[in-house]
């Protein structure tokens, strides 16, 4: 009985269409062997088999990845905004967790309808370096801690009663505020806050949905300074979210953020805070579990860590509810800083979401 040879290509058809039955056939020529060829850029084969010898070859995924169709310019806008979220991390039996303390209500609950002079903060700090806002029309005097100036204002929030953002530029004639926040729901709160208000110009007060760890240092090809950087009640989410090595990167933002002479006013929640909280989600126990520098060594650490140097301290007001009665810490950024090579910051964790 006569064997007819059949060509390679139509072989491998043949062999997929008839399964085992392709044993049966003898090719005119021994088939290739199979290797891996899709490489990713290190040697490792993670992809695939083609032919070893002949013209179906892929290319390796690092340089498919520089090639310029693939390749896009980044957008520090496009990427704050993934960086940001919205709403909460997770519910639990019907509740909703707020891993990152982007609490919707929080101004309502801070703040009593009465607090008609502004974020009360904000007045403990006028009463401290000048003269309080609403107060310039009696004394007419204009030395005021925030008039004029350009102010960041660090988890904003979205405001409704008290908003720091807006406050700063109602009532003590803030030049221009910028309030910024993780949460871009918040954000969106706060903007519509905003416009309800009339009489406060959008060139005044601007609002940014980004993370103060990963937002650009730059605008317009210049570095975005601020004579006011305001920390409040923000370093114990940070640490929650990116330990240590987070709060260090938030105290060296906030340093580059500051203008030389500058302040930056912080508002550290205390240790039991952290206790009171850290059963939230398992992320931020362990998260906990680990903290090394504690709200009681950020006065040092930001004096021979980050170079600061130290202003203030305020005393909460009393009639304050027992949940917020916290210091306000003022530092100052030198005007003349000796030389030296700046360390690069540390890599925060990643932020993960509650399960």
């Amino acid at each position: 009985m006569n064997r007819v040879q059949i060509p390679s290509a139509e072989l491998g058809t043949r062999a997929m269409a008839k399964g085992t039955r392709s044993k049966h056939l003898i090719p005119a020529q021994p088939l290739r062997p199979l290797e891996p060829r899709v490489l990713n850029g290190r040697g490792m084969r993670v992809l695939g088999f083609v032919p070893a010898h002949g013209s179906l070859v892929t290319k390796p995924l690092a340089a498919a990845e520089d090639t310029p169709s693939a390749k896009r310019p980044e957008d520090p806008a496009r990427n704050c905004e993934a960086a940001s979220v919205k709403g909460p991390s997770a519910w639990k039996k019907g509740k909703p967790l707020y891993a990152h303390g982007n609490y919707g209500s929080y101004y309502s609950y801070r703040h009593s309808p009465e607090d008609v002079q502004g974020d009360r903060r904000l007045v403990a700090l006028s009463e401290r370096f000048g003269t309080p806002g609403w107060a310039r029309d009696v004394t007419r005097s204009g030395n005021d801690f925030l008039k004029d100036k350009e102010v960041l204002d660090i988890g904003c929030n979205s405001g409704h009663l008290g908003l720091v953002s807006i406050s700063a530029a109602c009532h003590f004639s803030a030049r221009r505020v910028v309030g910024m926040d993780l949460d871009s729901g918040l954000i969106e709160a706060a903007e519509e806050h905003l416009r309800s208000l009339g009489g406060v110009s959008s060139r005044s007060v601007e609002f940014r949905a980004e993370d103060i760890l990963t937002c650009p240092l730059r605008r317009h090809d210049q570095p975005e300074r601020f004579d006011v950087v305001l920390c409040l009640s923000v370093t114990k989410w940070v640490h929650f979210a990116h330990g240590d090595t987070g709060l260090h990167n938030l105290f060296k933002r906030c340093f580059k953020r500051t203008r030389p002479g500058g302040y930056f006013v912080l508002e550290p929640q205390e240790w039991g805070s952290y206790k009171k909280k850290r059963h939230l989600t398992r992320e931020i126990r362990q998260s906990v579990a680990n903290i090394q520098i504690r709200p009681e060594d950020f006065e040092d650490y930001l004096q021979n860590a980050i170079g600061f140097e130290k202003v203030d301290v305020i005393e909460p007001p009393g009639d304050l509810p027992p949940n917020f009665q916290r210091r306000l810490r003022i530092f100052r950024r030198p005007l003349e800083e000796e030389e030296e090579v700046q360390q690069p910051e540390a890599k925060p964790r990643k932020r993960k979401r509650a399960a």
